[in-house]
């Protein structure tokens, strides 16, 4: 009936194989007409599928503009997507700053990957100037929950977390 959170579900359901064979195919048309009436979990999943060919012919513009819708209303995880699009040039020009600038949005809401990111971006002045003390700062976040190249980056800075 058209309700985009049952159809995100319903998505998810297909994707994860819960209560239904899984069919990626079926998932990317349950994500699809989510995504196309807004619901910003079903554009990340869909890019996402765009993105590693799940279901879908890989298509990094694809996912890029799927990314984006939802990143834009928010969501962590699409905003961590979108930043390693630029990161890498997938999908659209390589743009180290604009990388920075969603990797910052995604870490700030707790995205452990999007905060290392950020640290390594900070280390390495790579699309921000070079700040060994930024980088401290995000690169703890993550290394306190475990997350093994940020607490190696930070011993290379000679860091200790204890």
């Amino acid at each position: 009936q058209g309700n985009s959170d049952a159809q995100y579900m319903l998505g998810a359901c297909y994707y994860n194989g819960l209560g239904v064979a899984r069919n990626l195919s079926e998932a990317v048309n349950w994500y699809r007409k989510s995504a196309e009436q807004g619901n910003s979990g079903a554009q990340c999943l869909l890019g996402v599928c765009y993105y590693n060919g799940l279901g879908v012919t890989r298509d990094y513009s694809e996912a890029v503009k799927w990314f984006r819708k939802s990143a834009e209303q928010g969501d962590s995880d699409a905003q961590y997507f979108l930043a390693e699009s630029f990161y890498k040039g997938l999908g659209v020009a390589q743009n180290l700053s604009e990388a920075v600038n969603w990797y910052r949005k995604s870490a700030e809401q707790g995205v452990n990957d999007a905060q290392y990111m950020l640290g390594y971006c900070y280390y390495y002045g790579l699309g921000v100037t070079r700040d060994y003390s930024e980088a401290v700062k995000w690169l703890r976040k993550p290394a306190e929950q475990g997350y093994s190249k940020a607490e190696e980056m930070l011993r290379e800075l000679g860091v200790s977390l204890r």
